[in-house]
């Protein structure tokens, strides 16, 4: 994930503190929202991995964030990504199917938001998933067959 795709996502989840102008590899504090006493619970950061010469976001999360909206296509050019948690959000509509094309993911967690329709069979794709939370939300239907790939959830 680039800081162009960071870009498109904070437009489409409505972040407006984020600093464009510094790579989030450099962990730069505009990246990481310090907790305060009137939001103890809120917690967003990214982290980065650059053991290959090349940086890439692995982690990205943003839990108690009043993020709204639609997951942005563009997160799933997040091929190098591990750990994506955007819990306790009021994020809607239903789980994008591209998220089964990120691959590398080991922690998925979509809790507490207002995801709505049925779990895409893509996700049966993210065969490195550990966990996988998708609680409380507006989902309907069974569970897809093609989450039995997911050997070590």
């Amino acid at each position: 994930m680039d800081v162009k795709a960071l870009r498109e996502i904070g437009e489409q989840l409505k972040r407006n503190d984020w600093n464009f102008h510094v790579d989030p590899c450099e962990n730069d504090p505009s990246w990481v929202t310090q907790q305060s006493d009137s939001r103890p619970l809120y917690n967003n950061y990214i982290t980065c991995n650059c053991s290959y010469g090349v940086c890439h976001v692995v982690k990205f999360i943003f839990i108690r964030n009043y993020l709204s909206g639609n997951i942005p296509h563009e997160w799933a050019s997040s091929t190098e990504l591990e750990y994506l948690d955007i819990g306790v959000n009021n994020v809607s509509g239903p789980i994008p199917s591209f998220l089964g094309s990120m691959t590398k993911l080991t922690y998925l967690s979509l809790s507490c938001n207002m995801f709505s329709g049925i779990v895409p069979h893509e996700l049966g794709n993210l065969i490195n998933l550990e966990t996988l939370n998708l609680s409380a939300n507006y989902l309907t239907g069974e569970l897809p067959v093609s989450l039995t790939n997911l050997t070590k959830l």
